[in-house]
């Protein structure tokens, strides 16, 4: 009977404990409350009215606010004040489409917030928000949003970055009115764009890089984790890019002048440093030093920083500086420098493989350098160098570039420039592509690009593209992926193109590539593989060399069902494009595919058992027959693979991994050996081939060996060969052999700058185009200009 007393006993000890625990806990928080209030002097009563006045979350944002404010702004913001930015702040978050994934607490140190740092408290929110929400209108991320304020917002506002800007932690309006500001001030303005529409942000900053360059400040992100942007540097990869990632990735979080701090509003022990303000401690911090660690990359040989400064030396210039390796004088980088817009941080910055001698060349003007292993910083002056012939070249050729057709035919350059060309004829190639690719010439390819279209005649295809991984050494790699259909409606073509920009999945284990998906540009049957289609894709391509630093060694194209007889047509008649050709579930066509061509260029075809539908698979049988026999034994020609997959139909073949099994292939630019079948009167060009009104079935057979060239012609009675010094030594004459029944004749060639550049504007293509050409006519063998 005594033993249910004692329980309610100790029922009641433990209650009388635990109300006890949570009044001193209540105590406390109040303490902490009343301590805010008392830190606020004469202003602690118009705080305390807005406290008592609040409810809901109103009071709580309020009593956050309060229990973190620095005793400055208890001193002297007013109640009124923060409980109309708390409004502001809840309406953001109840009307985005985000702010209620965003965790409350979150939302309190990264949104609620009035300030930043210690910069000018204002007014800011309203007005902000009301310029921001046309920006990301239709959005529905935060990540997407505040990358597009990154975007567009400076320029609605008209600021740009200065190191003129009156003070570095300027607030929103200081800015705008000034219309710059550095990295501090740039990043205020967006952290507050972002919060005035709900999106948390924080301002970040290291107050001293590891290399000892200099402070920076940028600006963090959350959607459902932290990214990180450069505040009014908004890449064109998105978030987690950025010029200073480098830099930020060797951050060393244990020693606090090299550390990286995310500035938060809560209270912590670790403070945000204002290297404008080292003394004070005002603004809390999280130290974040090893994330930026994670993307940290491995990088060998040599880190050249370049700075292109005026003749006077007072102020940065933007020029287009190249880095080549010497004595080989091969082109190794290229790139931009940065001009007085740009933070003083933000440097050129190249990766090269080795120390040693280098030419670094800007304009008519070139330096040489020597570099020592690790990090280098160049500080060119230009009034330091002088133009060299580099310079001399450049000139004749931005002259050449902008003569018209005719004029171009009798212009002749310079004798110093062709000898040049005999003495440094890869340094020549180098300073050719270069001054090509700046040509006005190629204006209307680089709208199409920016149109995402290519277009030949009166024939026009939209395409898609993305990037999958990092830029490998040499360029990027770029896969053209033709889609199914053919003879149908438009709404089908559509639908199949869709599927198309995901058939092949991303190959994340490979270092990385573009990935195209072509339009057909009709709705036709025969869409991909009629004659408008060879030049439109030679277009496509002369587009990502020229603009988007693709490999022209690397080109890729694949397809499936319609776009797999794309492939089957378009690689066999220009294959000297292409590293590697594949088609899946189709077959090739009597009279547009010509295996012969395929003697260099690695070429797959996939197709099922059971795809009988217009003689697909006995015509890829046949085809496989006929490669077969034109190796007779042979290993080193017609890398051609035959893929039959038993059981498998028309659909669901197994090729959505392709790009991995073609990755590895290399394009061969200058084989020794060439067949070539016409099959068109549109293609003229055949590797080191050329031939002037081309007609189907005419063949030529030609090598190229030990200065030894053999000619045979089927059909027809004229071609020209192409050379350079990657086929033949110009010190030595040249043995032609025509037909295997004329007598040998020994040439005298010369490699000359005006083929060179004739060729370059034929081929769009730099490693397509030769300096000597000869025409072999009947049995004689003539000069290009006989």
């Amino acid at each position: 009977m005594k033993r249910p007393n004692f329980i309610r006993l100790l029922w009641t000890f433990c209650w009388v404990l635990c109300w006890l625990g949570s009044e001193r806990c209540h105590a406390r928080d109040l303490g902490e409350l009343e301590a805010a209030f008392d830190r606020a002097g004469e202003n602690g009563d118009s705080l305390r009215t807005a406290f008592e006045a609040s409810g809901g979350e109103h009071r709580e944002a309020l009593r956050f606010l309060l229990e973190n404010m620095p005793d400055a702004d208890l001193v002297n913001l007013s109640g009124d004040y923060l409980l109309e930015n708390i409004e502001l702040a809840l309406s953001a978050r109840e009307s985005s489409p985000w702010g209620q994934r965003v965790p409350w607490l979150l939302f309190l140190n990264y949104v609620l917030p009035y300030a930043n740092l210690d910069e000018t408290r204002e007014d800011w929110r309203g007005e902000m928000r009301v310029r921001c929400l046309p920006i990301i209108d239709g959005i529905e991320s935060p990540a997407a949003a505040a990358h597009e304020l990154n975007r567009e917002l400076f320029k609605k506002v008209g600021v740009k970055y200065s190191t003129k800007r009156l003070r570095p932690n300027q607030s929103p309006s200081e800015t705008i009115e000034q219309g710059m500001a550095s990295c501090t001030g740039l990043s205020i303005l967006l952290v507050d764009a972002c919060r005035s529409v709900g999106i948390p942000a924080r301002v970040v900053g290291t107050p001293l890089w590891t290399n000892k360059r200099g402070n920076h400040t940028w600006v963090e992100i959350w959607d459902g984790q932290w990214h990180f942007a450069g505040a009014c540097e908004a890449s064109k990869k998105g978030l987690n890019h950025g010029w200073f990632v480098r830099d930020a990735s060797l951050a060393q979080g244990e020693v606090p002048e090299h550390s990286i701090y995310a500035a938060s509003f809560k209270k912590t022990e670790t403070k945000f440093p204002m290297v404008w303000d080292r003394g004070n401690q005002m603004v809390s911090a999280e130290n974040v030093s090893a994330f930026y660690n994670r993307f940290a990359e491995e990088k060998k040989g040599v880190r050249l920083l370049v700075d292109v400064y005026t003749r006077e030396g007072k102020r940065r210039m933007v020029h287009d500086v190249s880095a080549y390796r010497l004595p080989e004088g091969n082109k190794i980088a290229a790139g931009t420098s940065k001009g007085k817009g740009d933070d003083t941080n933000n440097i050129l910055e190249f990766m090269l493989p080795k120390a040693g001698a280098y030419l670094l060349v800007s304009g008519g003007y070139e330096k040489r350098v020597e570099l020592a292993a690790g990090q280098n910083h160049i500080k060119w002056n230009l009034e330091e160098s002088v133009p060299d012939s580099d310079g001399r070249i450049r000139r004749e050729l931005e002259g050449y570039w902008n003569l018209s057709k005719s004029e171009k035919v009798s212009y002749a350059f310079s004798s110093e420039a062709n000898a040049l060309m005999r003495e440094r004829p890869k340094r020549m190639r180098a300073l050719v592509w270069e001054s090509y690719q700046k040509s006005s010439a190629h204006d209307e390819l680089k709208e199409d690009l920016e149109a995402r279209r290519v277009r030949f005649g009166e024939h026009e295809s939209p395409y898609f593209g993305k990037t999958v991984g990092r830029r490998p050494t040499g360029g990027w790699p770029l896969f053209i992926a033709m889609h199914g259909g053919g003879g149908a409606p438009a709404e089908v073509n559509d639908s199949q193109w869709e599927i198309m920009k995901r058939y092949y999945k991303d190959q994340p284990t490979l270092e990385g590539y573009k990935y195209l998906a072509l339009r057909a540009p009709n709705n036709k049957w025969n869409g991909f593989y009629d004659d408008y289609v060879y030049p439109l894709v030679q277009n496509l391509v002369k587009q990502f060399l020229l603009f988007e630093d693709v490999n022209p060694d690397r080109v890729f194209l694949i397809g499936y069902s319609h776009g797999g007889y794309g492939a089957f047509s378009i690689g066999p008649k220009i294959p000297d494009r292409f590293a590697a050709i594949h088609a899946s579930a189709a077959a090739p066509t009597d009279g547009q595919t010509s295996a012969l061509n395929l003697r260099n260029t690695a070429f797959s075809f996939m197709i099922g058992e059971k795809d009988l539908a217009y003689d697909r698979l006995s015509r890829c049988q046949a085809f496989d027959r006929e490669v077969r026999r034109l190796k007779g034994g042979r290993e080193d020609i017609f890398p051609v693979t035959y893929l039959f997959k038993a059981g498998y139909p028309h659909s669901g073949l197994p090729d959505r991994d392709q790009i991995l099994e073609m990755y590895p292939s290399r394009r061969d630019v200058v084989p020794r050996e060439l067949s070539w079948e016409m099959t068109d009167t549109v293609v003229d060009r055949f590797f080191w081939l050329g031939v002037e009104n081309p007609e189907k079935r005419q063949r030529v057979f030609a090598s190229c060996k030990g200065n030894f060239l053999r000619v045979e012609t089927v059909g027809r009675k004229e071609v020209t060969v192409f050379l350079d010094e990657r086929l033949v030594d110009f010190g030595k004459p040249l043995t032609v052999k025509i037909d295997g029944k004329y007598k040998n004749q020994e040439v005298v060639i010369e490699p000359s700058l005006n083929v060179l550049c004739d060729s370059l504007e034929k081929r769009g293509d730099i490693r397509l185009a030769f300096s000597c050409a000869l025409v072999v006519r009947g049995n004689r063998v003539l000069s290009q200009d006989s």
